[in-house]
């Protein structure tokens, strides 16, 4: 079995990612708890700084993820062009400009979906992205691929 997409990325596919992968990690909760104790500390003391500092702590990542998102989108030279991925049985392979990589299932530490896209973790940070709507009719058998290749306890798709 095998299924090609062509995916452009887009900045609310990759803010979409980053916000997933920041509500994942340990920052979003320190920055949480942070944010709380502020909150607290308005409560007990009424001292307005409190919470003009615990909207500021906590709106924070969510901005900071948007900007970074958007010169990541615009300012990488691969995601100016369309990404050309090819699935089958053993790999998955990436076409971009003049460029042709392969990986196998096996070098795929993770696989994450949120609302917007489906990840594929190659290591902690780095990841393959496919946004669900460049899948289109080819999202059921890109996961079935996904699943086939990927040992069940890796993935996770909803």
């Amino acid at each position: 079995m095998k299924t090609e997409f062509d995916v452009k990325m887009t900045v609310p596919v990759m803010y979409d990612y980053m916000m997933y992968h920041t509500f994942t990690g340990i920052q979003f909760w320190l920055v949480v708890a942070i944010g709380l104790m502020l909150i607290c500390m308005f409560v007990y003391s009424h001292n307005p700084l409190h919470i003009i500092c615990a909207v500021a702590i906590l709106a924070y990542l969510p901005v900071e993820r948007l900007f970074q998102a958007k010169k990541q989108v615009t300012l990488n030279p691969v995601f100016k062009e369309k990404l050309h991925y090819t699935l089958d049985d053993e790999k998955m392979s990436i076409d971009v400009l003049d460029e042709h990589m392969d990986a196998a299932w096996s070098s795929i530490v993770k696989v994450r979906s949120t609302k917007k896209s489906i990840i594929l973790y190659t290591n902690r940070v780095t990841a393959t992205i496919f946004p669900r709507e460049s899948l289109g009719e080819d999202y059921d058998k890109a996961v079935e691929l996904i699943r086939m290749g990927v040992p069940a306890e890796r993935v996770k798709i909803k």
